[in-house]
């Protein structure tokens, strides 16, 4: 289960205020995404997404983009930002995504793939994303080990043939 923390709606407020807002990340692996494959755009899901900075940042490039978040307070705090139509949110743990099999192109994570529980959380990722779909986390440290069963860091790439991205600041 994720862990839950930022809950608070002062909390939620504060983090809004604070928290990173990854334009690095989305260039980087939106121009990856289109080198491979450029028509494959539909749908993207910002994993613990907080109160929606870098869900935002997917609004140019996706048909559509659902942030989610354990936290109401923080998915609350998310809609106080001018949202484009295609930007929605849904409450629900990073390891139950609401979306069918296959269905998503993204699966991204800015800050918070450190509080799911690890091996949930990618197989879930893995499950949602469509063949040659993207896994994208940037975290602030590299003391994250993405490791799942008898896969590897170094191997996660190969995961059901989906690409994923780690970025640390």
């Amino acid at each position: 289960m994720s862990v839950r923390l930022f809950e608070g709606r002062d909390h939620a407020a504060a983090y809004l205020q604070y928290r990173v807002t990854p334009d690095e990340l989305i260039s980087t692996v939106m121009s990856y995404m289109k080198n491979k494959e450029p028509n494959q755009c539909n749908l993207a899901v910002d994993v613990g997404c907080g109160s929606g900075q870098g869900t935002v940042l997917l609004a140019p490039y996706f048909t559509k983009i659902v942030g989610t978040d354990v936290s109401p307070a923080q998915l609350e705090m998310a809609l106080t930002n001018e949202n484009p139509p295609n930007v929605s949110y849904r409450e629900c743990p990073a390891e139950k995504l609401p979306f069918a099999s296959g269905e998503v192109d993204l699966v991204m994570a800015v800050t918070a793939a450190h509080w799911f529980d690890r091996e949930k959380f990618l197989l879930e990722a893995d499950r949602v994303l469509r063949p040659g779909g993207c896994l994208a986390l940037l975290s602030y440290s590299m003391n994250i080990e993405l490791e799942y069963g008898d896969v590897s860091n170094t191997t996660l790439n190969d995961i059901s043939g989906n690409d994923a991205f780690y970025f640390s600041e």
